[in-house]
């Protein structure tokens, strides 16, 4: 009789480790890297001008803010 070529009980379970492992090193990267993208969006904010640097008196028109 031939003999079975199956791989033993224990290799089948060594790809789902590994996929596994490879997803949550992807979404923690996912994660850090919009965790940098906030901040740094964050530090490139600039100030909103305030009523006295716009309008009639100052001669630059306000910005308008969508709703």
């Amino acid at each position: 009789m031939s003999r079975d070529m199956r791989q033993p009980h224990g290799a089948d379970i060594l790809p789902v480790t590994r996929l596994i492992i490879v997803l949550v090193m992807l979404g923690s990267f996912a994660l850090v890297f919009a965790e940098l993208v906030r901040q740094s969006e964050e530090m490139s904010v600039r100030p909103q001008p305030t009523a006295s640097r716009c309008g009639d008196a100052a001669g630059t028109p306000c910005p308008q803010r969508a709703l």
